[in-house]
C-alpha cells in the first residue's frame, strides 16, 4: 500500500528536479511596484489566519518529540512524495476550508517577528529536496507544539492558503506533528551566486533555502516597517532592478552594511515582493561581510568648549582608536587628550576652543572600520569653536500652499533660547533634508520661515537666505519675505500633505524637536517613510506617547490634523502651536483647518519668552 502511494506521488513530482523547471504558482506574478508602495498594503481579511486553526486543542496529541533522526524521515524515497504535496499546495487556489496534507517536510528556516505582522507575518519554511519546491507557513511557531525549529521533520494539514505580495503561503494548519529533529538542512541549500534566473524564474525559487555571495550595488531604501532594501550584484546577475537584499534596518546599522560592501547570505529562504526577488537576512548569523568601502571623515562639530564629535561614514572599530586621542590633530593650537568611540562617532576631549574660530581636524589612517579597513579620504573636517547652541522649535506649518502648479509651502521655527544654529537641519519624513543652516546665530524669540520650491514662482525677487537680520532683505523689495522672520529658501519642490513628520536636528545630529501631522485621523495606511521617522522621533523621546512603532492608524490618531485642509495661500490658515508649552504631542497644536496664519509673528496664545 505504501509502495503504491509513493509510486503515485513520484509520478506527480516529475519535472521538479535540479533544472528548476518545476511548476510556477498558478496565480500570476504581479508586476513590479514603486518603492513607496513597499509592503504598506493591508492583507485582505480573507487571508488572516483563523485563530482557531492553531488552537492548542487542534494540535495532534500524538506528536512525537523525537530526539534522534527517524529512519523514515530521512528515507530518500519519501522526499519526492513530500515535494509533490508541496507542489499541490502551491498550485491550489487561495482560500479557507482546505485539507491539503504535508507529510515529513523539513523545517529549513524560522522567521523572527520583525516588522509589521500584517506584511511580514511570522512563520517557518518547509522543503524536502534541494531543487524544491518550498512553502512558507505563516503560522506563529509559538502556537504549535512542539515549537518548530530548523531541522525538524514535520507533518500537518493546510486548511488555508493565501498569496501576499506574490508570495504563496499557508495561513492556517491543523494536525501538526514532529517525527524527527536535528536533521542537517545543508543538503537542501542551493548556491545561487551564479544563478542567472533568480528574478526571471522567481516562482521556481521562492521560499527555497539558499546561499549567495554578492555586493551591494546601490543605496538602501525603506522596505516596509523596520526593513530596508538595496540592489545587489552577483556573478549570475550583474544588474537587475528587481534583485535586492532585504534586511532589518537595525541589523544593517549594527553590522554597517552599505553600498559597496561584499557579503554572503547563509541558509536563508528566497523572499519576494511581487516581481522583486528580495534575498533576506533577518539576524546577524544570516549574513557575513567580506569587505566594505574604506571609512572616511564625514563631519566634525563642537559639543562643548572642550569636546569635539567627529563623525565617520562607517562604524569605527573601538580597538583602532587610541584612548589618548593622539590620532587626531588640529590647526590653530588645539590639541586632543582623550577619545571614546560609539558607532560612527569619536568624541574627543580637547584643549579650550575659541568660540567662533574655524578649526580643521585631521585623522590618522590607523583608525579603521569594524572590518579592519583603514581610513580613506577625506580624512579631515572643518568645524567652528564651540558656541552656545540655540534651542529651537517647529512653530507653524502649511503644506497646502499652491501657486499655479507650484507648491510654495512654508514651515516656521521659533527660537526658545538664543545661540548658534550652524549645521542645524530641518527634515521631512526620513528622506528629505529641507534645509541645513549655514553659520548662523539667533536670539531668543527670533523666528525663521523656511520657504519651499525656491524659484521664480515662490521666490520671484530671487531673495537669498537671511543670516544677519530678519529684515536683511525687506518684504518691500522681496514680496515673499516676512520682515519679522529670517527667511530661508529650500530647493524642495513641496511638502507632502497626507501624512508627515517634520524633524529638527542640531549640529550633532540630535533630534531637538518634531511634529507628527496627518490629513485623516484614522482608517488609512501611513507611508513607510513617515512611520520610519516617527519611530526615530519616538526613540528620541520627542513625541508622546513614546512608542516603538507608529503604524498606520496608530500614527494618525497621535498626529495633529488637518494637514491638507489649510489655506491654499500664505495668507490663509495654517497649523500652529497654540501656546508657549512643548509637551511633544498633538495637544500642542491647532486642529482642523487651523487659525489664520501668523508668519513672522507669534501665534495666538503665545507670548515672548
Amino acid at each position: 500500500m505504501f509502495v503504491s502511494l509513493v509510486g503515485t506521488m513520484l509520478l506527480a513530482a516529475c519535472g521538479d528536479d535540479s533544472s528548476h523547471n518545476h511548476p510556477v504558482d498558478a496565480r500570476p506574478v504581479d508586476g513590479a511596484v514603486a518603492d513607496a508602495a513597499d509592503p504598506d498594503a493591508a492583507l485582505p481579511d480573507a487571508m488572516n489566519p483563523d485563530a482557531t486553526d492553531v488552537d492548542a486543542a487542534m494540535i495532534d496529541a500524538g506528536t512525537i518529540d523525537a530526539t534522534s533522526i527517524d529512519a523514515v524521515a530521512t528515507d530518500a524515497n519519501t522526499a519526492p512524495m513530500t515535494s509533490a504535496e508541496i507542489t499541490a499546495a502551491r498550485g491550489t487556489a487561495d482560500g479557507t476550508g482546505l485539507s491539503l496534507p504535508i507529510t515529513l517536510a523539513t523545517v529549513t528556516y524560522v522567521k523572527p517577528a520583525i516588522g509589521s505582522p500584517t506584511n511580514d507575518p511570522i512563520g517557518f519554511n518547509i522543503q524536502a529536496e534541494q531543487a524544491g519546491p518550498a512553502l512558507y507557513v505563516a503560522v506563529d511557531p509559538a502556537m504549535l507544539s512542539p515549537v518548530p525549529a530548523v531541522g525538524d521533520v514535520v507533518s500537518f494539514t493546510i486548511t488555508e492558503l493565501a498569496t501576499l505580495n506574490g508570495l504563496k503561503m499557508a495561513r492556517a494548519i491543523t494536525g501538526f506533528s514532529r517525527s524527527a529533529t536535528g536533521v542537517d538542512v545543508n543538503p537542501l541549500v542551493q548556491d545561487l551566486t551564479a544563478a542567472a534566473d533568480v528574478v526571471t524564474a522567481l516562482g521556481n525559487y521562492e521560499s527555497e533555502l539558499f546561499d549567495l555571495s554578492g555586493s551591494v550595488s546601490g543605496a538602501f531604501l525603506a522596505s516596509g516597517t523596520g526593513f530596508e532594501r538595496a540592489p545587489i550584484a552577483t556573478t549570475g546577475i550583474a544588474s537587475d532592478a528587481n534583485f535586492m537584499i532585504r534586511i532589518p534596518a537595525a541589523l544593517r546599522s549594527s553590522i554597517d552594511l552599505v553600498a559597496g560592501c561584499n557579503f554572503t547570505l547563509n541558509n536563508v529562504p528566497v523572499f519576494r515582493f511581487n516581481a522583486m526577488a528580495q534575498m533576506p537576512a533577518y539576524v546577524a548569523s544570516d549574513i557575513t561581510l567580506s569587505g566594505c568601502p574604506a571609512p572616511t571623515v564625514a563631519s566634525a562639530a563642537a559639543a562643548s568648549a572642550t569636546q569635539l564629535v567627529v563623525t565617520f561614514s562607517r562604524n569605527v572599530a573601538p580597538g583602532s582608536v587610541m584612548a589618548n586621542g593622539s590620532q587626531f590633530t588640529f590647526d590653530n593650537g588645539l590639541t586632543a587628550s582623550a577619545a571614546t568611540v560609539s558607532g560612527r562617532t569619536v568624541t574627543l576631549t580637547t584643549s579650550a576652543q575659541t568660540g567662533g574660530t574655524a578649526y580643521t581636524v585631521t585623522v590618522a589612517n590607523t583608525v579603521t572600520d569594524q572590518q579592519g579597513t583603514a581610513l580613506g579620504t577625506p580624512n579631515t573636517a572643518t568645524f567652528t569653536g564651540f558656541q552656545v547652541l540655540a534651542v529651537v522649535r517647529i512653530n507653524e506649518v502649511n503644506a497646502n500652499i499652491t501657486n499655479g502648479t507650484t507648491a510654495c509651502d512654508l514651515i516656521e521655527l521659533r527660537v526658545v533660547s538664543g545661540g548658534s544654529m550652524t549645521g542645524y537641519r530641518l527634515q521631512e519624513r526620513d528622506t528629505a533634508t529641507l534645509v541645513t543652516f549655514p553659520t548662523f546665530t539667533v536670539a531668543t524669540n527670533d523666528l525663521i520661515v523656511v520657504h519651499m520650491a525656491n524659484g521664480a514662482v515662490c521666490n520671484p525677487g530671487t531673495a537669498a537666505n537671511e543670516t544677519t537680520a530678519p529684515n536683511q532683505q525687506p518684504q518691500a523689495m522681496f514680496s515673499t519675505n516676512f520682515d519679522g522672520a529670517y527667511d530661508f529658501y529650500s530647493s524642495d519642490t513641496g511638502l507632502t500633505f497626507t501624512d508627515n513628520v517634520f524633524t529638527l536636528y542640531n549640529n550633532l545630529g540630535t533630534i531637538i524637536d518634531a511634529v507628527f501631522l496627518s490629513d485623516d485621523p484614522a482608517g488609512i495606511s501611513t507611508a513607510t517613510a513617515t512611520e520610519t521617522q516617527a519611530a526615530a522621533v519616538g526613540a528620541a523621546n520627542q513625541w508622546s506617547p513614546m512608542l516603538a512603532t507608529y503604524l498606520d492608524t496608530v500614527f494618525r490618531t497621535n498626529a495633529a490634523d488637518d494637514l491638507n485642509a489649510t489655506g491654499a495661500t500664505a495668507a490663509g490658515s495654517s497649523i500652529q502651536r497654540i501656546d508657549n508649552t512643548d509637551d511633544n504631542d498633538k495637544a500642542d497644536w491647532s486642529t482642523g483647518a487651523g487659525p489664520a496664519s501668523t508668519w513672522g509673528a507669534l501665534n495666538a496664545g503665545q507670548t515672548a519668552f
